[in-house]
Order: C-alpha cells, then sequence, then structure tokens
C-alpha cells in the first residue's frame, strides 16, 4: 500500500484510463473560451488548425467528448496544408486508437509520430514529442518494463521538453521519474528529482488549465517523500505551500491526497490524534470524489495508527473493507496477514490462525503460480531451441541444392559476364566524360559560393568593427562626461557654495540646478558604460540594470545561473550586457507587462539568454519586416557573438526571446 500512483495531467490518457485520476483545482472554462475565441475569430489557418488540435485535448480532458470529436475534425480539415501540422496531427488523433481498445496500434502511432517531428526544431515540436515519450513510456509502464520507461524519460522525453522550454511540462517529467523511484522504495533519488520538479514548476509562468493542480501535485508528492525520509522540517514547509492554497479549493479532489501526507507526517511524529483527524478528512473526500485508489490508501494508513493505538474494533473494520474492495490478489495476501495480527492482539487464536492460514496459502499459490509461469516460459524456450534445430537441417539441404544449380549456371554466367565487362568499359569511358563536364560546372558553382562567403564575412567583419567602434566611443564619452565635464561641475558647485554668503538664495536655486546636472550626467554616463560592468562583473551590472528599471508598474526577475568562477572576457560581457539591455527597454516601452523575467545561464561555451514578459506581444513578422534600429542592434550583437536568436510573441499573450551566443572565458582568451 506504499505504492504511489502516477496522477499524468498533461497527457489525454488521464481521460481515458480508469487507473489514473484527472485532478481539478479552479474553474478553467474561461482559459478554454479564450482559446476557442482565438479558434473562431483568426484569420491565419495554421494558428486555427494548431490550437483546434489543442482544443481537442482540452476538451477531452474536462470530459467533453462531443466538443473534443469536433475540434478534431475541424483541425484535420486544415491540417494537409502545413506539413508540421500534418506530422503533429498524428499524434492528436492516435487518442482514436485507444477508444477502439486498439493499444498496439496506439503505441505504433506515438512512435510514428514521433519519428515524423524529428525534423522540425521549433518548440511546440519538442513539446510534443516530449509527451508522446510520455505516453509511450506508461504503455510500457503498464506491461512491466519500468526500466524503458525510466529510459525514454531521462535520455528523450526530459531532453526534448527543456528545447520546448515548457517548464510545466519539464517539472511533470521529472515528477515522473521520482515516482518510479518513490515505488522502488529509493527516495533519495526520487527527492533530487522531486527538487527539480518543484524548482520549474515554481518558475512555470505561462498560462496552462493543469498549471495549478500540477503544482499542488508536487507539493504533496514531495512532501510524502520527504516525510518517508523524515525530513520532518522541509515537509512541512512543503505541506504549508500546498494548504495556503488548497485551503480555498475545499472542494477539490487534491485533498484526497493531501490530507494523507499531512496524516502521515502527523503518524511518523506519533501524534497520532492528529494524524486519525486528517486520515478521516481524506476518506470523506476520496469517497466523495469516488477516488478508490486514494481511499484505500488513507484506510490503510487509518489502520496502522489504530493498530498502533490498540483500538482492534475500527482497525479490523478498516482490513475488512479493504478485502471487500480491492482486486488485486497481492494486496489481499498482505490484508490477511494484517487480519491475523489483529486478531492474535486480541488473544482470538482460533481466527488468528485462520487468517494466517489463508495468508500462506494465497502466498504458495501466487509462487506456485509464478513456477508454473517459469515452467511454460523454459517450455516455450526448448520448442524453440528444436524448431531452430530443424530449420538449420533443411537450411543445409536447401544450401547442398542450391550449390548444385549454382555450378550449372556458372559457365554460361562466365561468358555472359565476359560482354558485360566489355559494355562496362564503353559506359565507363562515357560517363568519365560526362562527370568531367559536371566537375567544371560544380567548380564554377564553388567560386561562387567562396565569393558570397567572402562577401558575407566582409558585411560580419564591418558590422564587428561598427559595434566594436560603438563601444569605444561609447567609453570615450562616458569618460569625458565622468572626468571632464562633471569634474568642472562639481568645482563650480564648490565655488557657488563659497559664494552662498554674499547672496544665498540665488546660489541656492543655482546649486539645486547644478545637483540636478550632476545627477543626469551621472545617468548618461551609467547608460553608456556601467561602472559595475567595467569594475565588478556582467552579473552585477545586469542586477543593477533590472533593479534601476523595475517600478510600481513592471517588476523584473533576475536570475543569474552562471558559475562565477568562469568570468567572461570584457568585451563579451558588454556585448550579452547590451543585448539584455536593449531587450528590458522595449518590454518596458512597448510590452506594458507588470512581469518580467531575465534569466542568463552557461553551459560550456554556449551562453543562454532567456527575456520573457506577459505583456500584450507584438507580431513578430510584422516587425521583422520594418526592421527597426533596436531589433537591428540585437540581431547584429547576436551575429557578431555567432549566437541563435528566437522571438516567441503573440498578441495578449507575452512576448519570450530566445538568445544562445557562443562565448570563451578569460582563461581560454588568455591561452
Amino acid at each position: 500500500m506504499k505504492k504511489i500512483y502516477l496522477l499524468t495531467l498533461f497527457l489525454f490518457l488521464s481521460a481515458l484510463s480508469h487507473s489514473q485520476v484527472i485532478l481539478s483545482l479552479d474553474d478553467d472554462s474561461a482559459y478554454i473560451d479564450s482559446i476557442a475565441n482565438i479558434t473562431k475569430y483568426t484569420k491565419s489557418d495554421s494558428i486555427k488548425c494548431l490550437y483546434s488540435f489543442k482544443l481537442s485535448k482540452l476538451y477531452l480532458m474536462v470530459q467533453d467528448s462531443k466538443k473534443s470529436k469536433e475540434y478534431l475534425a475541424q483541425a484535420n480539415k486544415l491540417k494537409d496544408k502545413f506539413p508540421f501540422l500534418r506530422d503533429a496531427g498524428i499524434f492528436y488523433n492516435s487518442s482514436g486508437f485507444l477508444e477502439k481498445g486498439d493499444v498496439e496500434g496506439f503505441e505504433q502511432t506515438l512512435l510514428e509520430g514521433n519519428e515524423k517531428l524529428k525534423k522540425y526544431f521549433n518548440t511546440e515540436a519538442f513539446r510534443i514529442r516530449a509527451i508522446i515519450l510520455q505516453n509511450y513510456g506508461i504503455m510500457q509502464q503498464r506491461k512491466n518494463n519500468e526500466k524503458v520507461y525510466m529510459k525514454l524519460l531521462i535520455n528523450e522525453a526530459i531532453p526534448a521538453a527543456k528545447k520546448s522550454r515548457d517548464y510545466e511540462l519539464i517539472s511533470g517529467l521529472y515528477k515522473a521519474v521520482a515516482i518510479i523511484f518513490m515505488n522502488n522504495s529509493e527516495r533519495e533519488k526520487a527527492s533530487e528529482y522531486l527538487n527539480e520538479a518543484q524548482k520549474y514548476i515554481e518558475r512555470a509562468i505561462k498560462k496552462s488549465p493543469t498549471a495549478a493542480e500540477s503544482k499542488m501535485e508536487t507539493y504533496i508528492i514531495n512532501a510524502e517523500n520527504l516525510v518517508e525520509l523524515q525530513h520532518f522540517y522541509d515537509a512541512k514547509k512543503v505541506l504549508d505551500k500546498a494548504f495556503s492554497t488548497l485551503k480555498n479549493f475545499p472542494e477539490s479532489n487534491l485533498n484526497d491526497s493531501y490530507y494523507y501526507s499531512e496524516g502521515l507526517y502527523y503518524a511518523k511524529l506519533n501524534k497520532s490524534e492528529s494524524a486519525l483527524e486528517s486520515y478521516g478528512k481524506g476518506i470523506k473526500s476520496s469517497e466523495k470524489h469516488q477516488n478508490a485508489i486514494a481511499l484505500n490508501r488513507l484506510k490503510f494508513a487509518e489502520y496502522e495508527v489504530l493498530f498502533k493505538l490498540k483500538n482492534y474494533d475500527k482497525a479490523k473494520k478498516n482490513l475488512d473493507y479493504l478485502l471487500e474492495n480491492t482486486p488485486f490478489v497481492v494486496d489481499k495476501k498482505n490484508y490477511y496477514s494484517e487480519l491475523a495480527k489483529v486478531y492474535n492482539a486480541t488473544k482470538e487464536f482460533d481466527k488468528a490462525y485462520y487468517y494466517s492460514h489463508k495468508y500462506n496459502a494465497l502466498n504458495d499459490s501466487l509462487n506456485s503460480t509464478k513456477f508454473k509461469s517459469e515452467i511454460v516460459e523454459l517450455e516455450a524456450k526448448y520448442k524453440k531451441a528444436e524448431s531452430e534445430k530443424k530449420i538449420t537441417l533443411l537450411q543445409s539441404q536447401n544450401d547442398k541444392a542450391a550449390l548444385l544449380v549454382y555450378n550449372n549456371r556458372l559457365n554460361s554466367v562466365l561468358f555472359a559476364g565476359l560482354s558485360f565487362l566489355l559494355l562496362l568499359i564503353i559506359l565507363f569511358l562515357w560517363l568519365f566524360n560526362k562527370n568531367q563536364k559536371k566537375l567544371s560546372a560544380q567548380k564554377e558553382i564553388n567560386l561562387k559560393q567562396e565569393l558570397s562567403s567572402f562577401e558575407d564575412r566582409h558585411k560580419l567583419s564591418v558590422s564587428k568593427a561598427l559595434i566594436q567602434g560603438e563601444e569605444m566611443e561609447r567609453k570615450r564619452i562616458a569618460r569625458d562626461l565622468h572626468d571632464g565635464l562633471g569634474s568642472m561641475l562639481s568645482g563650480v558647485k564648490i565655488h557657488l557654495n563659497l559664494a552662498k554668503k554674499e547672496n544665498a538664495e540665488t546660489v541656492n536655486n543655482v546649486d539645486t540646478l547644478l545637483d540636478n546636472s550632476i545627477k543626469e550626467l551621472r545617468n548618461i554616463s551609467q547608460n553608456l558604460m556601467p561602472e559595475t560592468l567595467l569594475e565588478l562583473s556582467l552579473e552585477h551590472a545586469l542586477r543593477d540594470l533590472c533593479a534601476a528599471n523595475s517600478n510600481s508598474v513592471t517588476k523584473i526577475e533576475y536570475q543569474y545561473l552562471v558559475n562565477k568562477k568562469s568570468r567572461l572576457p570584457k568585451n563579451y560581457e558588454i556585448m550579452i550586457y547590451r543585448i539584455i539591455q536593449e531587450l528590458v527597454n522595449n518590454a518596458l516601452k512597448y510590452a506594458k507587462a507588470s512581469q518580467v523575467l531575465v534569466s542568463c545561464s552557461q553551459n560550456k561555451d554556449v551562453f543562454f539568454i532567456t527575456v520573457e514578459d506577459n505583456g500584450v506581444g507584438f507580431n513578430v513578422a510584422e516587425a521583422k519586416r520594418k526592421n527597426g534600429m533596436g531589433l537591428k542592434n540585437i540581431n547584429n550583437r547576436v551575429e557578431f557573438l555567432s549566437g541563435k536568436l528566437e522571438i516567441d510573441s503573440k498578441i495578449n499573450q507575452g512576448t519570450s526571446v530566445y538568445i544562445e551566443v557562443n562565448v570563451i572565458n578569460e582563461k581560454q582568451e588568455n591561452e
């Protein structure tokens, strides 16, 4: 009864399998309606198709199969015009196989969809592939191939999900790995993956109908695992996080598992009365939601506390209920053992012997079944070996007959071969002449490509020189303003202070103007070339930039996930600072956002920049056509660093900018 059952929110399998539970928290109808409105009013067939596919899954999740099929049919009418959507449609249509009970067809369709989507490198393709791999892994887990499921999650699904940048999806996959470890009593390993799952779900800012439920589920499972590890302080912190939300949703079926974790926490601390109170709340919630899996777990957990308190009558009632409502033979065997313990404690030795005998009989039966299964397997292997021997013998006889035929034909083939060889020589001479002509044409094409490549390198060199010249000029102007004009203004202020005694009012006015001028001069100098960037590091300069631009309307969150020991050369730091400065300015100027996330990370020689906001968004294609100075400057700097720029923005859905640039650290540059 310690086994954890995976509640897969983001997969449509949860709507089709009785062994999984669809979690509910708040009302998702507003979100679904907003997606439906986009599908209804958009003029783009590709957007309408993609969102129709998504709506078919959302309605499947809320168990509205009629609307799910309507939107699926609408998407299928439009998909053939777009190669990516046609291939993505393989996944979205795969649920039809499960409806017909064709599990093998469902698995083959998933594999086909994954293979087709490998040629696409957009975030949506990676997201769908991660979900496909998770679905396929679940099917293998149901066949007791849990190792295959684990390998799929770690080696393929999680890397694909990370490329999709869908934090909720990444969290769910880490949680799935953790649950496999929990089911195999490897709690320490499970804790590592649950911490990652919690970290990612707390970073998720994209709107989703399952995000809140996924976060609560992660907290609850993590708390349970921490209790089993006896990390009670950390477990209480996580339980409190979950309760702060769930207290506002007393009807949510997430309370079924929350009260189990809370009761377990109290039971491990020997607070039996509090544990029974939590289990009682969980049992009522599970009965209301008809959640048989959660109810059985809670009943058995309650039994353990009742037995410890020597309340044998109530403990026996729980076991009687579990025996009556458990379909699994292995669980029944354990309940017989527990009933024997209860009757032994109440000195009803005849009943204790009876249930002990039932336990032994069932245990022997299970072992016998296992033994028979092994005999059948051995017999099958023996028959296979005998069949292979017969096949080998027949193959040998066939080989001898084939050899005789081969010898008879050999003489004829030799004569034909000589004639064919002569023909080949003539053909070779003709092809050689033809290839020489092709080679000459290819050389001409290569020359044109080299000229084009040289022209591109020349343009990049000019762009590099312009950018470097711009930065040098910024430094010079900032230094001249600070050292020259700044010193002069400070000197004037000193002389004015000396003259205050003669004409105090006039001097005070001029003094105020000078203070404002010096402050503005420092701001200009800081924008041209921040002192923290020159004197300290990129991390400090970016932190100052985000802090300076945060205000009561827009909050800028800053994350710098780079090893502080690997310092970048100053020219790289300046270039990265200018890119982020331009992106932040654009977000503040145009996005009308309440939240902006600036995140930097590094993997070896690749530096990752992410700037996301929840603002009004914009049309990316139109912005590229206009080729404004801001976007042009960012592009030039990214190209200078041999990087990649990706902008994901939709009207009223925020903007995400992802940049990868190639860098070297100071040590490599010195070498």
